[in-house]
Order: structure tokens, then sequence, then C-alpha cells
């Protein structure tokens, strides 16, 4: 799955400027289950440290679906989820048409 992953990856034009970081942000800020949602920047993509409330693969589950429902685009999105036992690791990338989008390691704990 992972080369498949970075197979897709390759094919996009990865953005990660700061409109794209703060498009990132926004599922998180107000989701009553997340106790705190942080978004890095690393080299030509991001990485998102979701912290909940009360952990559970459920609830991880629900919020990266939301999270990804909010910023994904309509042209092309593939993810792999991770069971790490107390946590959820996935890597997620979209993109338009045009091939521009981005890609981000999440973390869910």
């Amino acid at each position: 799955m992972l080369s498949i992953m970075n197979e897709y990856v390759a094919k996009i034009k990865l953005v990660s400027d700061d409109v794209t970081k703060g498009i990132l942000g926004v599922p998180l800020m107000n989701h009553p289950d997340v106790l705190e949602g942080l978004v890095h920047r690393k080299a030509n993509h991001f990485v998102v440290d979701i912290r909940l409330r009360a952990y559970s693969t459920e609830t991880a589950v629900a919020v990266m679906n939301q999270f990804m429902e909010q910023t994904r685009f309509h042209y092309s999105a593939y993810f792999i989820r991770f069971n790490e036992g107390d946590m959820l690791r996935y890597r997620y990338a979209t993109c338009r048409e045009n091939r521009e989008g981005f890609y981000c390691d999440v973390v869910i704990h």
C-alpha cells in the first residue's frame, strides 16, 4: 500500500503554502471531540497532530472522516490508515484536476 501511496503522491504537484496550512486547520478548530489540533509544515507536506478529548478508534475515525470531507479536492483523494494501539496514523493526499494538491501525515491520539 505504501508504494501505491508514494506513486500517487509523486504524480501530484504538492502545494505547502500558508493558505493550504490554514485550510487544514479549520476542521480542527471547533470540533467537539478535538482537544487540540496542530498543523506543521515539513518540507513539501504537512503533519497534522490531533489530540482527542477521549480517545477511541471510533471517534478517531469519525474525526478523520470529517477532516477529509472538509479538506479534500473532489477530483482525487487517497488515504491509508494504520492502527497503532492508542492512536491512528493516516497518510492522506488529494489533488485537483490540474494535479495541484497536498499530502499530509495525520496522527490522532
